[in-house]
């Protein structure tokens, strides 16, 4: 009973003093030596990361030194971290499957190495790894392809002087089959023009110079669609202005003066009134004035 309670005291007084640690920082600072130049390397990293500076490649270059220190699986974390501020870092993808791989993490490690050809196809040493990977989980006929598929973008990597991994390999005999079939078989079957002489006048040809493109026509402004003015009233019509013609005047003919002609015109009895008699006597206005008589 007593064994039981002292080992349960020794378990939490560990993990209390990892908890720390942790809180502290990573365990390999612990480990670190300001006299080293790997060491003054890491520590200036983590100071970028900390401030917030780092960029994607100072924390793959942190990932690559912590493997070298020895602590595989916190460089992981740093290439990670390196692939979320950088979707397409080629080179952390590369190193985060390498690292996989050598702690046994294989479907971690083949997931990376997709990542990396998927961005660059032709990245002929993540295939290799990739078709190495595979071999090692069962998959022969996808290993033997993408063996094959490494070889064709780099020779060299069959070279067991250049690429000791081979070696790890048992499935070289038929990668390089399929290689000779896709490759050096087709190239053996060629396929050759059936007048060499006409072909190579044909190459002899120059094309003409492309004819420079012309000018584009100037963007026009979009013509603003104005809107209708209402109808302006009708002007009162003005009455025209008359013509005063002049009367041409007509020649006088001047006669000598005579004695005035009197027109005495018969008035009907009816129409003229009978004369009224005057007051006091007198004539009727109106009525014929008697003639004097001449004094004898």
């Amino acid at each position: 009973m007593r064994r039981a309670l002292v080992c349960v005291i020794l378990l939490a007084a560990v993990a209390a003093a990892a908890v720390s640690v942790t809180a502290e920082g990573p365990v390999f600072e612990r480990f670190l030596a300001a006299d080293r130049p790997a060491d003054r390397a890491i520590m200036a990293y983590l100071e970028r990361e900390r401030n917030g500076t780092a960029s994607s490649r100072d924390l793959a270059e942190l990932g690559v030194l912590l493997v070298g220190k020895g602590f595989p699986e916190d460089a992981e974390d740093y290439f990670e971290k390196a692939l979320k501020l950088d979707k397409k870092n080629v080179d952390a993808a590369y190193r985060l499957g390498l690292v996989r791989q050598r702690m046994g993490k294989n479907l971690g490690a083949v997931r990376a190495y997709r990542k990396v050809i998927k961005m660059r196809p032709g990245y002929a040493p993540a295939r290799f790894m990739l078709a190495l990977v595979e071999e090692r989980s069962g998959r022969r006929s996808r290993a033997i392809y993408d063996y094959a598929k490494a070889y064709k973008h780099m020779p060299e990597l069959a070279d067991p002087a250049r690429n000791p991994l081979v070696l790890d390999s048992r499935l070289q005999a038929e990668a390089q089959l399929l290689r000779y079939r896709r490759e050096i078989g087709a190239n053996t079957l060629k396929v050759t023009p059936i007048d060499p002489d006409a072909v190579k006048l044909m190459m002899e040809v120059r094309p003409q110079p492309p004819a420079p493109p012309a000018a584009a026509p100037a963007a026009q402004a979009p013509v603003a669609k104005a809107t209708p003015a209402p109808p302006a009233p009708a002007p009162t019509p003005r009455p025209a202005p008359r013509t005063v013609v002049a009367p041409t005047a007509a020649p006088v003919t001047v006669t000598p003066a005579g004695p005035p002609t009197v027109i005495r015109q018969a008035v009907p009895a009816t129409a003229v009134p009978a004369p009224s008699p005057a007051p006091g006597g007198g004539p009727a206005f109106g009525a014929p004035r008697p003639t004097p008589t001449p004094k004898s």
